[in-house]
C-alpha cells in the first residue's frame, strides 16, 4: 500500500491520516468481496464477547464486574483490529484463506490478556503458553497467513506484558526478574518499530532464533510465580530473559561484524555505506 510506504518514509500527521483513511477503505472493500470471511470473523468475536459476559455473570461484586467490562472493551478492540486487517488473511503469495485453528488459538490468547493483567493464575498462564506453543506448528502444517505471521508475536507481547504487570502488582516476582523480562520485551518493541518504520520491512527473526530455547524457561517462570513459588519463578524468568538478551545480542554483534568485514575491502576501492544492524534490534518475545 502506497500510503504505508509514505508513512514509513515521511512520518507526519497528513501521512498518518492518509494511511488510516486508506486502511478503512480497504477494510470495507474486503468485507464486501469476502463476505464469508467477514461473517466468520464476526461469529468468532461474538463468541468471545459471550465468554466475557458469561464470566461476569459467574463472578459477582462490583469490582469484578468492572474488570469484566474492561475485558469486554479489550475484546471489542481486538475485534476491531481483526476486522480492519481481514485483507491480511491470505498466504504470503496472496491466496485468500479463511480463519483457521491457528488463528483461533492466537485470538484465544488475546482473549486471556485482561485476565493476566488483573491476576495471572497458573491456569490462565498455562493455557496461554500452551496455545502459543501449538499455533505455530498448526499454522505451518497448512498455509500460514500474513495475519497469523504478524499478529502472533504482537499477541505474545501483549500477554507477556499483562502477565508481568499482574505478577508485579501481586508481588509474585522479584524486582530483578521483572526488570529483566521488561528489558527483553522492550528490545522487541524497539526492534519491531525500527524494522517497520525505518527499514519498511518485517523484523529479522534470525536475531531471536538463539533465544527460542529460553522461551519455555521464561514461561515456566511465570507459571511457577503464579502458583506461588516466587523464588523459583523469579529465577526461571529472570535468567531466561537475561539469556535471551545475551544470545540475541551476540547474534546481532556477529551479523554486524560479518557485514562490516565484508564491506571493508570494498570501501578501499570506492566509498560505500555499510548496512549496519542496530544493536537495539535484538529481540522479539
Amino acid at each position: 500500500m502506497q500510503q504505508l510506504t509514505d508513512l514509513r518514509q515521511h512520518f507526519s500527521a497528513p501521512a498518518l491520516a492518509g494511511f488510516l483513511r486508506a486502511s478503512v477503505q480497504q477494510s470495507r472493500r474486503t468485507r464486501r468481496t469476502r463476505r464469508a470471511l467477514a461473517s466468520q470473523a464476526e461469529q468468532w468475536i461474538a463468541i468471545g464477547a459471550a465468554g466475557w459476559l458469561t464470566l461476569s455473570a459467574f463472578r459477582g461484586g462490583d469490582r469484578r464486574r468492572r474488570q469484566m467490562l474492561s475485558g469486554l472493551a479489550w475484546w471489542a478492540a481486538c475485534g476491531a483490529m481483526l476486522d480492519w486487517h481481514l485483507g491480511m488473511v491470505e498466504t504470503a503469495s496472496g491466496v485468500p484463506r479463511p480463519l483457521g485453528p491457528a488463528d483461533a488459538l492466537t485470538l484465544f490468547r488475546a482473549w486471556l490478556v485482561p485476565l493476566a493483567w488483573q491476576q495471572p493464575t497458573p491456569v490462565v498462564c498455562g493455557l496461554a503458553f500452551l496455545s502459543d506453543a501449538a499455533d505455530g506448528p498448526i499454522a505451518r502444517s497448512g498455509a500460514p497467513t500474513r495475519a497469523g505471521r504478524d499478529f502472533d508475536w504482537i499477541v505474545d507481547a501483549c500477554f507477556a506484558t499483562a502477565a508481568l504487570r499482574g505478577s508485579k502488582r501481586e508481588n509474585l516476582l522479584a524486582t530483578w526478574a521483572v526488570g529483566s523480562e521488561a528489558a527483553w520485551l522492550t528490545t522487541g518493541l524497539v526492534r519491531a518499530t525500527l524494522a517497520y518504520f525505518l527499514r519498511s520491512d518485517r523484523p529479522d527473526r534470525t536475531l531471536t532464533r538463539p533465544a527460542r530455547p529460553f522461551a519455555a524457561v521464561r514461561a515456566a517462570g511465570v507459571v511457577c510465580a503464579a502458583a506461588g513459588h516466587r523464588t523459583a519463578g523469579s529465577l526461571l524468568l529472570g535468567t531466561g530473559a537475561l539469556a535471551s538478551i545475551a544470545t540475541s545480542a551476540a547474534r546481532a554483534v556477529g551479523q554486524w561484524t560479518a557485514q562490516h568485514t565484508d564491506a571493508e575491502p570494498n570501501s578501499r576501492q570506492a566509498p560505500k555505506v555499510a548496512t549496519l544492524v542496530p544493536l537495539a534490534q535484538v529481540a522479539i518475545p
